[in-house]
């Protein structure tokens, strides 16, 4: 599945790319058509690899509920990643999940290509709630959330819990 914005595009991972990434072997990814400058996969989604692994062979490819790439138009190159951590569970809710590469940070990336994959998921009635969550010192991702307009939900320790307000506009007879 592929997604556009202004400046980038959104593209699931293939099981190619998450062999290539789980190896760091930058020479594959870029035989694939991606730049890459070697920061991705962060450690984060390095370590999420095989999760995603699992859900494309078990899916047999990509729902959208997993991962997505955000790369730069122009450039073709990979400036972060973003994604769901799964299908819609039994009370419609997924997670949203994203991180820019450290040279990509502060130029808008993770809020753009969060805005253009929480429209796809609205456009899911299966989806009903939408959450998400940083850690207490991540000012970046806390700042691109209150943007999208995610509300804080609660907070531990380490984390801080947001939910979407998702507006499902009702159907009026007239």
């Amino acid at each position: 599945m592929k997604l556009q914005t202004k400046r980038l595009i959104l593209k699931t991972l293939d099981l190619d790319l998450i062999d290539a990434a789980a190896r760091h072997d930058t020479g594959a990814i870029e035989a694939m058509g991606y730049k890459s400058n070697g920061e991705w996969p962060g450690p984060d989604f390095f370590e999420a690899l095989p999760y995603f692994r699992e859900r494309l062979i078990k899916n047999n490819g990509s729902r959208g509920y997993d991962s997505w790439i955000i790369l730069e138009k122009d450039t073709q190159e990979i400036v972060g990643g973003i994604g769901f951590l799964g299908d819609p569970d039994q009370n419609g809710m997924i997670e949203i999940g994203f991180a820019t590469n450290d040279s990509h940070r502060r130029k808008g990336y993770c809020f753009e290509a969060a805005q253009k994959l929480l429209e796809w998921a609205l456009n899911h009635d299966d989806v009903k709630i939408i959450t998400a969550r940083c850690e207490l010192d991540n000012i970046g991702s806390k700042n691109a959330l209150l943007k999208l307009e995610f509300q804080m939900d609660n907070e531990d320790q380490e984390l801080i819990y947001w939910k979407y307000p998702i507006k499902k506009v009702k159907e009026t007879q007239i």
